[in-house]
């Protein structure tokens, strides 16, 4: 049963369980954004490719580098800063 109801850029699908489930997805030609609701379980077949990217090591790369502690202070203070501006306006 796959039924199907849109309303602007919210989607709402039955998932494999019967569920309705919302779902936002946005599609600017190639980045996709999707929000998944409670209501929507994963698969067996998910669930098992989870359990098996447990298995890999994380692999940083040359313009995707570890953050040391001082970068990731500096990111949280950033979102801080942005979370404040956002709320007051």
């Amino acid at each position: 049963m796959n039924m199907d109801k849109s309303t602007n850029d919210t989607a709402y699908r039955v998932n494999s369980n019967g569920h309705l489930a919302k779902t936002e997805e946005y599609d600017p030609t190639s980045m996709v954004h999707r929000t998944l609701t409670p209501e929507m379980r994963l698969t067996p077949e998910q669930l098992s490719m989870l359990e098996e990217a447990k298995n890999y090591p994380i692999v940083f790369e040359e313009d995707c580098p570890e953050l040391t502690p001082e970068m990731a202070e500096a990111f949280r203070h950033a979102a801080q800063v942005r979370d404040s501006r956002k709320a007051a306006g």
